[in-house]
């Protein structure tokens, strides 16, 4: 049963990060200082009753930011049922798209928190989320520069996709795997990560793109620029592939104009540097506007060309 002891600092922060709703904003909307929230919100200070109160009324009546059932979720979520599954589904969604809107570093700690939560709901058929989730964690950790983190989340949610035998939580975190194995120097590792996730059947065709893409990347990356183009020519082609196809939930920015700036990435390793620009600026043109200002899209465009990235801010 959900006890006032429950309610952490760290869960009233989380849920305010997921709620959209800023420090500043939430100290008018409770009429406690910001310094004195944000001390509680740190574990620096006990948590009030009047103070759940007090987030509770400014989070309103949204279910999917119930400060009780959260609580007791968080607290144990074996005991809290099926509706823990839904809980952690959606707040994993809504911090997604968070990110998209205010970057990583407000939102890992959120994820972090529910990650553990995931992880204890597996043996009440929540494998697949616990991977997905996961695998987000192992994303935001990357970009948090925690490689180490970031192997282990995304290790681990490739170990729980195979498990739940979803073709597709395993090639995409086998490509986030690819990913940062490639950004910390090994290359190696990140070959054949990536061959591997490719070569994962019945998997969304979206992230058969991406892998190819990704491969292009490591191939002109290491200057074998012949097998860069053939490679580059295939990932084109399975991105065209994917027109009209239903929308992957937890790959929802791959989409037409991310395709674009992908293919930017590659040329501009291959040394095509205005061709890549072009590719790229056409690729955010072509973006929902909720991308055209994340932060994962300022982190490609810099790599294209630094001064690409007022694009994207």
């Amino acid at each position: 049963m959900f006890a006032e002891s429950d309610v952490t600092g760290h869960l009233l922060r989380e849920l305010r990060t997921v709620a959209g709703i800023g420090l500043r904003q939430m100290s008018a909307k409770t009429h406690y200082s910001a310094s004195y929230l944000s001390e509680i919100e740190n574990g620096k200070r006990p948590v009030p009753a009047a103070v759940i109160a007090a987030y509770r009324e400014a989070l309103g009546n949204d279910p999917t930011l119930d400060i009780d059932r959260l609580a007791a979720t968080m607290a144990d979520p074996s005991s809290a049922g099926s509706s823990a599954l839904e809980d952690i589904a959606v707040i994993l969604e809504r911090t997604r798209h968070l990110e998209d809107r205010i970057g990583s570093a407000l939102v890992i700690p959120a994820i972090r928190g529910i990650d553990g939560a995931a992880r204890a709901l597996t043996s009440m058929g929540g494998v697949a989320l616990a991977s997905e989730v996961a695998t987000y964690r192992g994303w935001l950790e990357h970009v948090a520069g925690n490689f180490v983190l970031a192997d282990k989340s995304l290790t681990d949610a490739a170990k729980l996709a195979e498990e739940s035998g979803d073709a597709s939580l395993f090639e995409h975190a086998l490509s986030f795997l690819a990913y940062t194995a490639w950004h910390v120097g090994d290359t190696a590792r990140a070959f054949d990560v990536t061959d591997a996730a490719i070569h994962v059947p019945k998997a969304h065709p979206v992230l058969g793109a991406y892998d190819r893409y990704q491969q292009a990347e490591l191939l002109a990356a290491s200057g074998d620029r012949v097998r860069a183009v053939r490679a580059l020519h295939r990932a084109d082609k399975a991105a065209e592939s994917t027109d009209g196809l239903d929308q992957l939930n937890h790959g929802y920015w791959y989409v037409d104009g991310f395709w674009g700036v992908q293919r930017g990435v590659v040329l501009s390793l291959l040394g095509r540097h205005s061709e890549a620009v072009r590719e790229a600026a056409a690729g955010v043109a072509a973006l929902p506007h909720e991308f055209q200002h994340s932060e994962w899209l300022g982190v490609m465009l810099d790599r294209i060309d630094p001064e690409m990235t007022f694009c994207a801010l």
